[in-house]
C-alpha cells in the first residue's frame, strides 16, 4: 500500500488520545500512527475476494483528516470500533477496540446505517490487502506544461478554459504528493 503520510505521529499523542477515550490501540495500528500518522491514499483499493473498495484516507491524530473529528459521525462507543479511514463514497473503515476483538477491521457502509462487515483480522492483514498505484507523473505537470505538450502534439483545437481549469485542479491536488510504501 502506498500512502502520502500526514507526518509523523508521536507516542505521547497516541497515549493522550487513548487516555482521553479510554481505549488501547492494537500494536500494529499504533505503530502505523506513530510512523505515518495516517495519510492520503490516492489510487488505492482494498481487495477482499471479488469485492474491491477504494480508500481515500487513513486518519491520523491532530491533523485535518483525524480520528477524533470523524468519531463524531460514527457511534464508536456502541459499535466498539473507531473509524480509521474512508473510501471515496463516504463509507468508513473501522478498527475494533473491544477487548475480545481488538484490531479487527470492518467496512461500514453508510447506506446501510454503518453496519459492520468484517474484512480483516488485523490492521497488518488489511494493509496487505490494499493495492496502490503511483500517481501518474502527468497529473503532477503544471497546466502550462500540459498546454505546451498539447500544442506540440497538434491538439490545441481541443484546449478549452474548462480543460485548463481541470488541469489546474489536478495540479494543485497532486503537485506536492509524495507516495511511500507502508512498512510496519
Amino acid at each position: 500500500m502506498l500512502i502520502s503520510k500526514f507526518g509523523h505521529g508521536t507516542l505521547s499523542k497516541l497515549k493522550k488520545f487513548e487516555k482521553k477515550y479510554g481505549i488501547k490501540f492494537e500494536d500494529s495500528y499504533r505503530a502505523f500512527l506513530a510512523k505515518y500518522n495516517g495519510g492520503e491514499t490516492p489510487n488505492t483499493i482494498f481487495k477482499n475476494g471479488r469485492k474491491t473498495e477504494t480508500i481515500k484516507y487513513l486518519y491520523g491524530i491532530e491533523v485535518e483528516e483525524c480520528l477524533e473529528k470523524n468519531m463524531a459521525y460514527f457511534d464508536w462507543k456502541e459499535k466498539e470500533c473507531l473509524p480509521i479511514g474512508i473510501d471515496n463514497f463516504g463509507n468508513f473503515y473501522t478498527i475494533d477496540i473491544s477487548e475480545d476483538n481488538n484490531g479487527i477491521i470492518y467496512f461500514c457502509d453508510h447506506e446501510r446505517g454503518f453496519s459492520k462487515s468484517k474484512i480483516s483480522d488485523s490492521f497488518i492483514e488489511f494493509i496487505g490487502k490494499c493495492k496502490s498505484s503511483l500517481i501518474d507523473e502527468y497529473a503532477k505537470k503544471s497546466p502550462d506544461e500540459i498546454e505546451k505538450d498539447m500544442i506540440a502534439r497538434g491538439r490545441e483545437s481541443i484546449i478549452t478554459d474548462g480543460l485548463r481549469d481541470m488541469w489546474r485542479q489536478q495540479y494543485e491536488k497532486y503537485k506536492d504528493v509524495i507516495q511511500e510504501e507502508v512498512i510496519l
